[in-house]
């Protein structure tokens, strides 16, 4: 798998580093002829933008692992062509963070009192609440890959030229079936706007976050994704190794 990993990232390097530069370049033309206001908010939408980005590689790359001939060729289980590229996105979406965390800090330190900090100070968010962010937004990006992928092989898995359509549909009946469980064992999902609290008052608007409370709910929700992750996971190879075809 490891190897696979590699040529993941020796295939890719060129158009990651272009990304990492456009969006340096990006966030210096912002600081320097934006208001700070309007500046930060672009900086976050560029990085959500990149984020995006970076997810359709992912995607891409499976796609490559499955149908490319010389992929086939390589030495890995057909586990190793879902898991790698799962890899590749977690490893880019981790320096995508510590970009973005280098960014705040070097903006925090040249800048103290902006107004950025000030926000956050206000928001009241601390590392642990960052911690589950990231989490919580790295197991809904996992979930949601593995999800494509089984629809992709599924589609693969029809030799007509209606295959790619099959995918897509395929992937909107998972997604429906998915909530449609998670509905009708836990009544509804948990809602995000649940995380945020705003008080308002006649002189000031407090807006705080709360995040999500780990509570016994919240694990058997994980551990029923986990078990849907698992069953797509294994439907995913299974049709790679007996139904899809170069």
């Amino acid at each position: 798998m490891m190897t696979l990993l590699k040529y993941d990232f020796r295939r890719n390097i060129s158009s990651l580093l272009a990304g990492l530069a456009i969006l340096i370049v990006i966030q210096i033309v912002l600081a320097s002829f934006l208001p700070e206001v309007e500046s930060g908010i672009l900086a976050i939408v560029t990085y959500i933008g990149i984020g995006v980005a970076l997810f359709v590689k992912m995607i891409k790359t499976y796609w490559s692992n499955i149908r490319a001939y010389n992929r086939r060729l390589v030495p890995v289980s057909e586990l190793s062509h879902v898991v790698s590229p799962l890899l590749f996105g977690t490893i880019c979406g981790l320096a995508l963070f510590a970009v973005g965390v280098l960014h705040f800090t070097i903006y925090n330190a040249a800048y103290p009192g902006s107004q950025v900090a000030s926000y956050i100070e206000i928001i009241n968010i601390g590392i642990s609440d960052v911690a589950t962010g990231v989490l919580f937004a790295w197991w809904t990006a996992t979930f949601m890959a593995v999800t494509i992928f089984l629809s992709i092989s599924i589609g693969g898995s029809f030799r007509f030229k209606g295959g790619p359509w099959i995918g897509i549909v395929s992937f909107f009946i998972l997604s429906t079936l998915v909530s449609w469980l998670d509905n009708l064992i836990f009544s509804g999902r948990i809602d995000p706007m649940d995380v945020f609290q705003v008080t308002e008052s006649d002189t000031e608007i407090s807006f705080t976050s709360s995040m999500f409370e780990w509570s016994g709910a919240v694990y058997a929700h994980i551990v029923f994704e986990a078990v849907l992750l698992a069953l797509f996971i294994a439907a995913t190879v299974y049709l790679n190794s007996k139904k899809v075809e170069v």
